[in-house]
């Protein structure tokens, strides 16, 4: 067998073409291990204190690579939000350590950390938090003129880009009181994607939604993820994002349980003879990953 650094050698020592492409079709495989974009290493987050103190988190950790889509699922009550702030630089862990681009995050000063999330991070809210008397348009000019430094031409076009793709440009002279719930979700999904972040960190982005309106969103995270090379963090509830989902991720009581890739989900009757929208997708084992009762059956 012909070392790699042999390879490498005769193929850029100026040989034919002929044996360059057949050095390359014959070359050996090379396998890399990339870095994770995001890592979080024995996280642990309480509430309260003395005898009231309970934990959101107990020891978590999680990596998540560059352009992928990932989702965080689990019951009400289970954590995810809490890690998805702990992970996203915006709620302070107990402890535990936050790795992000190869930087500590937790070991940044306040400035630092304000620099970091406006430069690198997206976050996508339940409550929306728009400005109340800016345009759907203004909304996602702002972040680009004073987050990216951006002309008014360059910001209008890019807002446009995206205000079109999320079906709002007859939307985009409306202030969000003129807009419904799901519209407005829209502009704070178009708000948070507009400036090409490293990472996007999204709190149930389709609960205010259709699906048809759902699946356009996730469409746009995926193809953030995709083309773009961003971490994207799902927390969600919706069985219906798992086929888009790089990985899936459950939290069950502060404590993270599983991690699956979607591929291994299969599409399974439902075994306890629940309707299909109060059950997750099953698992390999054919166990429920959560399973949601309705109340008034």
């Amino acid at each position: 067998m012909i070392p790699l650094s042999r390879y490498l050698g005769r193929l850029f020592r100026g040989e034919a073409s002929g044996e360059r492409l057949s050095l390359v079709q014959d070359a050996p495989a090379v396998i890399c291990r990339r870095e994770p974009a995001l890592a979080g290493a024995d996280l642990f987050r309480s509430f309260g204190v003395g005898d009231t103190r309970s934990y959101a988190l107990k020891g978590v950790s999680a990596d998540f690579q560059p352009g992928e889509l990932n989702l965080l699922m689990g019951p009400s009550g289970s954590g995810k939000s809490t890690l998805l702030a702990v992970l996203s630089g915006l709620l302070r862990p107990d402890s535990g350590t936050v790795g992000a681009l190869g930087r500590d995050v937790w070991r940044m000063g306040e400035d630092e950390m304000e620099r970091f999330r406006l430069r690198h991070c997206s976050y996508i809210f339940q409550g929306y938090n728009l400005f109340p008397a800016l345009t759907a348009r203004e909304q996602l000019e702002i972040v680009l003129k004073w987050g990216e430094g951006c002309s008014a031409r360059e910001a209008r076009c890019r807002a446009d880009r995206v205000l079109g793709q999320l079906g709002l440009s007859k939307k985009a002279h409306l202030r969000p009181a003129e807009m419904s719930g799901g519209e407005k979700q829209r502009v704070a999904i178009g708000r948070a994607l507009v400036k090409n972040p490293s990472f996007v960190f999204a709190d149930e982005p389709t609960s205010a939604l259709d699906w048809e309106n759902g699946e356009q969103v996730i469409h746009l995270l995926t193809e953030t993820a995709r083309e773009n090379g961003a971490m994207v963090l799902v927390v969600t509830h919706d069985p219906r994002l798992t086929p888009f989902a790089d990985r899936v991720f459950e939290l069950a009581d502060g404590q993270l349980q599983s991690e699956m890739e979607p591929e291994s989900f299969e599409a399974e009757a439902c075994v306890s003879g629940l309707p299909s929208a109060y059950e997750h997708t099953p698992l390999r084992n054919n166990s429920l990953r959560v399973r949601l009762y309705d109340p008034h059956r």
